[in-house]
C-alpha cells in the first residue's frame, strides 16, 4: 500500500513538473528573440518620399517588396525586385562606388531572399537597402 502512495506521488510530481515545462515552453517560444519586427526611420529617406528624385522611387520599390513580403505575396514580391533592379541599373552609373556595389549587392541578397521566401530576411535586406540608399542621397 505504502509503495502504490509512493508510486502515485512521484508519478503526480512528475507530470506538474511536466506541464510546467510545457507551458514555460510555449511562452517563450511564442516571440522567439531577434524575430521581432524593427521599423527604422531615417530623416533622409523621408525627405526622399516627398520628391519627385529617382531614388524615392527606389525606395518606393524597395517598400513594395517589403509590403509584399508582409502579406506572403511572394510573385508579388519577386515583381517589386525584378523593377528595383531595373530602376537602380537604369538610374546607376557604371562607376565604382562603393556605396553602389554593395547595393546592388544587396538587391541580389533580396532576390535570394525571396525566392527563399524568409520573411524575417526580406525585412532585413530591406533595412540595409534602405539605409544605402540614405547613405547613397546625403
Amino acid at each position: 500500500m505504502r509503495r502504490m502512495i509512493f508510486i502515485f506521488l512521484v508519478v503526480v510530481g512528475i507530470l506538474a513538473l511536466g506541464v510546467r515545462f510545457f507551458v514555460n515552453e510555449r511562452l517563450t517560444s511564442e516571440n522567439p528573440p531577434g524575430l521581432e519586427i524593427q521599423f527604422v526611420e531615417h530623416g533622409s529617406i523621408s525627405q526622399l518620399r516627398t520628391s519627385d528624385s529617382p531614388l524615392a522611387q527606389i525606395q518606393t520599390m524597395v517598400d513594395r517588396v517589403s509590403e509584399a513580403a508582409m502579406k506572403e505575396q511572394w510573385s508579388a514580391a519577386s515583381r517589386s525586385v525584378q523593377q528595383l533592379d531595373d530602376a537602380w541599373q537604369a538610374l546607376s552609373p557604371q562607376s565604382s562606388l562603393e556605396t553602389e556595389k554593395e547595393i546592388e549587392s544587396t538587391i541580389q541578397n533580396l532576390y535570394y531572399n525571396v525566392w527563399a521566401r524568409d520573411q524575417q530576411s526580406v525585412l532585413t535586406t530591406a533595412q540595409q537597402l534602405t539605409v544605402l540608399l540614405s547613405r547613397l542621397a546625403s
